[in-house]
């Protein structure tokens, strides 16, 4: 009997592809015990799609009406939120019809009316944040596909005989960071293996790409959505300053990051503090900038081991078990202070 009031139904809301939506797929296996629901707006086509592929027959809601509808009639006692920043009106409709909301990496002021909202993306804010707001790199939860690659860039595996340098930046990449990129890396006098991984969103001009790489007998640009495989054979990884530099932590690379965009130049997880070199907001990025701080990273083995010892020191694949107990307390905790 006790095992039936403790299962809830949780109701997981996507708002966009990526990693959201892995994380909420992964975060549904840790709650398995539990009834699992998944939804989407219905502009996100990729999310329902993917969680369609999986499996998980996602519900779909266009507004908040709809959402609101969607609430009242499976009436979860738990929302975990991923991928959007919710507004005011939407957190409050939230709490008010669900008993524990969970949202996570929401800048939103829908934020302010959740149970718990848990920041992986977590900014360095001088004002202390609402004590309801758990913030720092024990937000990112491991999918599977990463486990296996754990800790494995202390081991010397040398895919090709010059150093690689694995360039990859998510989603859009709006700024045509991935272009800017190779052209510096191109001007540099050291011999280098450079691939660059475009995301199937990017809607920048491939062959533009692709006539640059030519300059270059050991440049390629690939096609690859999870760049795991790339980013655990390469030397040197330069990346967003978004949800890639985790994934680089786990595995242990030594690491360039360069900001999409001013949201994403506000992280404070991808700094010199967690063994990465941060160089700023892109657009502004000087080619002698970069250019330096690839020569540190290939020519200084040793200072490149120093960081990656601290990425690994960070423990990041110990994550998963802490987060599923800190979700079944919280659901708990939150559900008895309910029923008071």
């Amino acid at each position: 009997m006790s095992n039936q009031i403790q299962q809830k139904t949780i109701l997981f809301t996507i708002g966009r592809a990526g990693y959201p939506v892995t994380r909420c797929i992964h975060l549904a296996k840790l709650l398995a015990s539990h009834r699992i629901l998944f939804a989407a707006p219905v502009k996100q086509t990729v999310v329902l799609q993917t969680l369609d592929q999986k499996g998980f027959a996602p519900l779909s809601y266009a507004r908040k009406a709809d959402l609101k509808a969607l609430l009242e009639e499976y009436e979860p006692d738990v929302v975990i939120s991923d991928g959007c920043d919710t507004d005011i009106d939407e957190g409050k409709l939230l709490s008010s019809l669900v008993p524990v909301t969970l949202h996570f990496d929401d800048f939103g002021e829908g934020g302010k009316t959740a149970t718990r909202v848990v920041q992986s993306l977590y900014r360095e804010d001088r004002e202390p944040v609402p004590s309801h707001y758990v913030t720092g790199p024990s937000g990112f939860v491991v999918p599977d596909e990463l486990e296996p690659y754990a800790n494995s860039g202390l081991k010397q595996v040398t895919t090709l005989p010059l150093p690689h340098v694995v360039v990859t930046f998510a989603d859009d990449d709006a700024d045509n960071l991935s272009y800017r990129t190779l052209r510096h890396l191109l001007h540099l006098q050291i011999p280098l293996a450079i691939t660059v991984a475009l995301h199937s969103s990017y809607h920048h001009s491939r062959d533009d790409l692709k006539l640059m790489a030519l300059g270059r007998k050991q440049s390629r640009i690939v096609e690859c959505d999870d760049p795991i495989q790339l980013i655990s054979e390469s030397d040197l990884v330069i990346c967003d300053a978004s949800f890639t530099p985790y994934y680089v932590a786990v595995i242990g690379k030594p690491c360039i990051v360069i900001a999409e965009d001013e949201k994403e130049a506000q992280q404070a997880f991808p700094r010199e503090s967690n063994g990465f070199i941060y160089l700023g907001l892109g657009r502004k990025l000087k080619q002698s900038h970069l250019q330096n701080a690839v020569m540190e990273t290939i020519l200084h083995p040793k200072r490149s081991l120093r960081a990656v010892k601290k990425q690994l020191a960070l423990k990041l694949p110990l994550n998963n078990l802490n987060m599923q107990q800190f979700l079944e307390r919280t659901i708990q905790e939150e559900a008895r202070e309910i029923t008071k």
